[in-house]
């Protein structure tokens, strides 16, 4: 199932870790490598958001532009126990400063899931260049969310061991 990619040559796939390290992309110029990264960390400032808006963990974003242009699909891919303690330790707001630090002096990035015994949370991204391949995007969303949940699986698992 790592060979999204080929089996959709017309998506841009792209599939990281919080600190935008990639594990699975179609980027084939770095560029495109670039574009994804800055894409998921503009995905990581939403699903911040929405926690610190006290809305919860997002499980998706979905961008569609009118007149047939690109379709977006941002997949937030966390454990249940990696939500829960997200909700737990959120800070409050915090006003971030345009040079991307905050009011302490601390960098504005967002943290690594840091030094525990479960899978950090990935972040999928899925781009079709129209509205009509929209059905494809999805399919291939759902597709690259189940091989995130299998590589959050196997951290797990060697991690226990």
């Amino acid at each position: 199932m790592a060979n999204l990619p080929s089996q959709h040559p017309g998506l841009a796939v792209h599939l990281a870790d919080r600190t935008r390290t990639p594990l699975i992309s179609s980027a084939r110029t770095q560029q495109q490598a670039q574009a994804l990264s800055t894409l998921t960390h503009s995905a990581l400032l939403v699903h911040e958001s929405a926690m610190r808006l006290g809305l919860g963990s997002p499980q998706r974003v979905i961008v569609e532009h009118a007149s047939n242009g690109p379709f977006l699909i941002h997949s937030f891919i966390e454990t249940d126990t990696a939500q829960h303690d997200a909700l737990q330790e959120m800070p409050a707001y915090v006003e971030m400063n345009p040079d991307g630090f905050n009011q302490t002096g601390q960098s504005s990035e967002i943290p690594n899931d840091g030094e525990v015994d479960e899978a950090p949370m990935l972040l999928s991204t899925m781009i079709a260049p129209t509205s009509e391949s929209a059905l494809e995007a999805r399919r291939a969303a759902a597709r690259l969310e189940r091989v995130g949940k299998a590589i959050q699986s196997s951290w797990t698992d060697s991690g226990s061991s």
